[in-house]
């Protein structure tokens, strides 16, 4: 009962919220301009992307736009090698009409830059990036002049930028992240419009992360209805490709709103004449919207999941790995001068991580193990279930490459399901036990989602039982590599 009136009230409140539409023409006409071959490619930290950060900036102010600071152009700096290029956000502020409300924002993002261009046989080869992402860019300049028009229908303020530097690694939205021209935690929502110029050929629209804003699928749901938008994607992962991730990084809902990379894709055909007008009127449409609607919600919070993930410097509070282990192993004799020779081994399966922090996490696998060592009757080898548990100690996730070092302890428990010795089956009725422990013990590194590491086995269990042999232990060495999914 309680859904279906929140369900009834959001329906109404939705209704209730007039339909603005952004016009064609206009989005048409900003595309021409930003995707013409007189502006280069808009390359970071060139004439050309200066010139269309100030053609955006003369827009801003030119609907009404409030400055935050002393100009529309906020400059940062990169440096690369012993070159310090220098590139431009596009910020304007309209605010919020609710004095309880007005100091939580709403981010709504595009990149302005391109790729430039190359030389090919001393001719200029332009890459206009009309779809990426002029067509991101015109839809904010053009929700810019919708917003202020209707500024008393925002209760919370609405930020409205152009960040530089996409192309080169995320550079302007980690600045104004980094930055913080407004306090950060004060953001709310972050919309990154990145390449919604081809929704007559996806027929979907991408609303990435939607996922990670409490109740915001069933908002979405809506207004999607309402402008007859197929969404073809949501969920709690934001992009790591595009301007929403310094913002979701710093535990922000962020959102990826795209038609999809299915056209010239930084190739020199994205022209302004490729792209559907049309689609980017009806794609801009539902963005007003739900704009507005995020804007008056009572709350906008982020999921737990985005809070712990935060908490963990970009870790999740649980994930799965895929591992495999490969190296050898031998047989130790605690009453001999000598040890067996070692033999090819390996071991594969799905190890899980609880994290307890940005440093502490508890492991536990499930494993298949082949361990085989050098034996007096001949080649020895079991088949097992492997059940390693460690804690991993590890220094804080690199937010801008993803890369950590991690240290693991701990113990596991096999049992030995099958196993030969000399070419015939183990006697584990008599000569050997099914059952081993031991300790577990590791250095790795992780980049990505991808794991390489050095694992240790250090085995307690006497695994002959029979009179006839005498007392060993296994000792194992491994490359491991993994996949966090």
């Amino acid at each position: 009962m309680k859904k279906l009136l929140f369900a009834s009230c959001l329906i109404i409140g939705l209704n209730a919220i007039g339909q603005v539409i952004i016009p064609a023409d206009s989005l048409k006409k900003h595309v021409y301009f930003l995707a013409s071959d007189s502006l280069e490619g808009r390359g970071f930290s060139t004439v050309s992307g200066m010139k269309a950060a100030k053609y955006i900036a003369a827009h801003f102010e030119k609907v009404g736009l409030t400055m935050i600071g002393e100009s529309y152009l906020h400059p940062f700096q990169q440096k690369y090698g012993t070159t310090i290029l220098q590139g431009n956000n596009v910020v304007g502020l309209i605010e919020g009409s609710d004095s309880l409300f007005k100091d939580e924002y709403i981010v709504l993002g595009a990149h302005f830059d391109h790729v430039a261009y190359d030389m090919v046989e001393g001719r200029k080869i332009v890459y206009n990036g009309a779809d990426d992402n002029s067509s991101g860019t015109s839809a904010i300049m053009e929700l810019a002049r919708a917003l202020v028009q209707h500024r008393n229908e925002l209760k919370r303020s609405v930020i409205i930028v152009a960040f530089d530097g996409e192309e080169s690694g995320l550079i302007g939205s980690g600045y104004f992240v980094r930055q913080a021209i407004v306090p950060i935690e004060k953001v709310k929502l972050m919309m990154s419009i990145d390449m919604i110029g081809r929704y007559a050929e996806s027929k979907s629209l991408t609303m990435g992360a939607m996922g990670t804003l409490v109740g915001g699928e069933k908002m979405l749901e809506v207004l999607a209805d309402k402008h007859d938008i197929d969404i073809k994607k949501t969920g709690e992962a934001i992009s790591n490709r595009t301007d929403s991730k310094p913002f979701g990084d710093a535990g922000i809902p962020a959102l990826h709103v795209t038609t999809g990379i299915i056209g010239p894709y930084h190739k020199p055909e994205d022209d302004a004449g490729t792209l559907d007008y049309l689609g980017m009127e009806k794609v801009s449409g539902l963005l007003y919207e739900l704009t507005v609607e995020a804007s008056n919600r009572g709350s906008l919070d982020p999921i737990d999941a985005l809070v712990v993930k935060t908490k963990n410097k970009g870790i999740p509070a649980f994930r799965l790995e895929a591992k495999l282990n490969t190296g050898s192993n031998h047989h130790y004799y605690p009453k001999e001068f000598y040890n067996g020779k070692s033999k090819f081994s390996y071991e594969t399966g799905l190890v899980a991580q609880f994290m307890g922090s940005d440093h502490l996490s508890l492991q536990a696998g499930a494993l298949y193990s082949s361990m085989a060592s050098d034996f007096i009757p001949g080649n020895f080898r079991t088949h097992s279930i492997t059940t390693p548990l460690s804690i991993v100690l590890g220094t804080k996730m690199n937010q801008n490459i993803r890369q950590r070092f991690f240290v693991s302890f701990g113990a596991y428990y096999s049992y030995h399901f099958a196993g030969t010795v000399g070419g015939k089956s183990m006697d584990f009725d008599n000569d050997f036990d099914r059952d081993e422990t031991g300790l577990v013990y590791g250095i790795g590194l992780e980049v990505m989602s991808v794991v390489v590491g050095v694992d240790f086995r250090y085995g307690l269990t006497e695994l002959a039982k029979g009179t006839g042999y005498k007392e060993f232990r296994n000792r194992g060495t491994f490359f491991s590599l993994g996949y966090f999914f």
